[in-house]
């Protein structure tokens, strides 16, 4: 993952668990990009209206992942009316006022069964508070 690619730090406080024991990196593929937006369509997100410029997903329960058979997820949108209809209008647009969007959450739920339709891969990396004191990691090759 080229990190230069993200802002991740926009999203950071938007990431959370009760206790946030680890913290990483996630990267999800549809099977092309437009199937998370498909999935916010589909899930109630008009995406003629928003642009998506952040998908988040989490299960809160006490009883274990999975038990409630869906994921709670949530989109973050801009306004194309506002900002434009294209990707390059859109961040042209974003640059020109410097970076600071307004910007409309979606929740809803995506049963587990169906998210397959919409993600291909998903990978993801969490780490402990202990790497604040590793500068570097050598992991023998596989």
């Amino acid at each position: 993952m080229d990190k230069s690619n993200y802002n991740l730090d926009v999203i950071e406080s938007l990431v959370s668990t009760q206790y946030g024991d680890f913290s990483g990196y996630i990267q999800i593929d549809g099977f092309h990009a437009s199937h998370i937006f498909q999935l916010c369509e589909d899930h109630g997100v008009d995406m003629d209206k928003y642009f998506l410029i952040g998908f988040g997903a989490g299960e809160s329960t006490t009883d274990g992942i999975g038990k409630g058979n869906s994921l709670s997820c949530r989109a973050i949108v801009i306004e194309k009316s506002k900002y434009g209809q294209t990707y390059d209008a859109i961040d042209k647009a974003i640059t020109s006022v410097g970076g600071k969007v307004q910007a409309k959450q979606f929740n809803f739920f995506v049963r587990y069964r169906d998210l397959a339709k919409y993600v291909k891969r998903f990978d993801f990396m969490v780490t402990s508070e202990l790497s604040k004191s590793i500068s570097e990691i050598e992991l023998p090759e596989n």
